[in-house]
Parts: structure tokens; sequence; C-alpha cells
């Protein structure tokens, strides 16, 4: 199978890649309280993907092998 024609039942849990509460901490934006990181980004590999989450609300989701 198509590694990009799976569905999300396919994909293992995000959780057991990353805190989401802490992304949500560093860059929601409707965390009361949460800390204003400017400028930020964070990387992390996920199933056969990279995901780069930035502050300024970007999400890029790209293949490992590229």
């Amino acid at each position: 199978m198509d590694k990009h024609a799976r569905g999300d039942a396919d994909l293992p849990p995000l959780t057991d890649h990353v805190d989401t509460d802490a992304l949500d901490t560093l860059f929601g934006r409707d965390t009361p309280g949460a800390p204003r990181v400017s400028g930020a980004s964070l990387e992390f590999d996920y199933a056969d993907f990279v995901v780069t989450v930035e502050s300024v609300g970007r999400i890029e989701v790209r293949d490992a092998g590229r």
C-alpha cells in the first residue's frame, strides 16, 4: 500500500511520538497564561513522516525519505 494513500486508522497515535499538551503550551493560541514563543519551531518524526510545527501556526508534514 502506498503510504500516502493510507487512512488515519493506519497511523499510530500522535501521542506516542510527541507530548501534545506541550505543543499546545508552546504554540497554542488559546492556552491561557501560556508563554508565547516567537520564531520557534519544533520538528519530530511521526510514522514515515517528518512534522514541523512553527510558532506562527504553520504545520508541515513531509516524507521522511526526502
